[in-house]
């Protein structure tokens, strides 16, 4: 077993001496367009932490996944649920004191939701200088840039798009909404302000002043085939940072 809360307090006692680490799955519930589930952020997560977690053996376990994220940009539209960024600081942060208390020295957040990098980047580093755990912060979009570039054919993606409807393909495809897949109607934003662009400034924006399904980007150009591409990079660079991370 790789799941943490399947264990009782006595296997876990002898599990704890033998890992590395933990994983830590968050994501998000909210809007995915028409066409995928609330829940696309934290599933995902899941599974990338199960399929890294099954490479690595008996050297980590998975900790039960944060659900919700920090999501206000989102709001309006329904089935969004958000969390403040200080709520998922603190959470994080109360989690890792759990750990540090049970002895476990290593922490990876694998993080499914972009609206959560910012809070979990400052966790991180209250975990480390205030706690001591070695923790690391893994947005696995981030570690497959080359990978996206070279199979996303839209400049225009970010949300329920070609890239994440091409990873639901792969990770969720039972729940796709196939028939409601649909492009957006693309807001031209105001220079520099695209949230999609490699230059620019930060602006707090909502979703809904970018489109009018909630997807950002073009998700009918969305197939099986780009997303065995993306997920089998995340697997593979995502396994590799953890090894290299807990020294295996």
């Amino acid at each position: 077993m790789i799941e943490w809360e399947k264990y009782t307090w006595i296997e876990i006692k002898e599990k704890l001496k033998k890992i590395k680490a933990v994983i830590l799955p968050v994501g998000s519930i909210e809007q995915h367009g028409p066409h995928l589930p609330l829940a696309c952020d934290t599933l995902g997560a899941i599974k990338l932490s199960i399929a890294v977690a099954e490479r690595l053996e008996e050297h980590v376990l998975i900790l039960p996944p944060i659900y919700f994220g920090v999501s206000e940009h989102h709001m309006d539209f329904p089935g969004t649920i958000t969390l403040s960024p200080e709520t998922l600081i603190s959470l994080v942060y109360d989690i890792a004191n759990s750990l540090h208390r049970h002895s476990v020295g290593k922490m990876i957040i694998i993080n499914g939701h972009g609206g959560n990098i910012s809070p979990l980047s400052i966790a991180i580093r209250k975990i480390k200088s205030e706690i001591g755990i070695d923790v690391a912060l893994v947005n696995p979009w981030e570690l497959i840039k080359d990978v996206i570039s070279k199979t996303i054919e839209s400049d225009v993606w970010g949300h329920a798009c070609e890239f994440e409807t091409s990873l639901a393909f792969v990770e969720m495809p039972e729940l796709i909404r196939r028939e409601k897949i649909r492009d957006p109607k693309i807001k031209e934003p105001a220079p520099y302000t695209a949230i999609w662009g490699e230059n620019r400034v930060v602006t707090p924006w909502r979703t809904i002043e970018f489109t009018d399904t909630g997807s950002i980007g073009y998700p009918t150009r969305a197939s099986k085939e780009k997303g065995e591409k993306l997920w089998n990079a995340m697997v593979d660079r995502v396994s590799e940072f953890i090894k290299g991370f807990i020294k295996i």
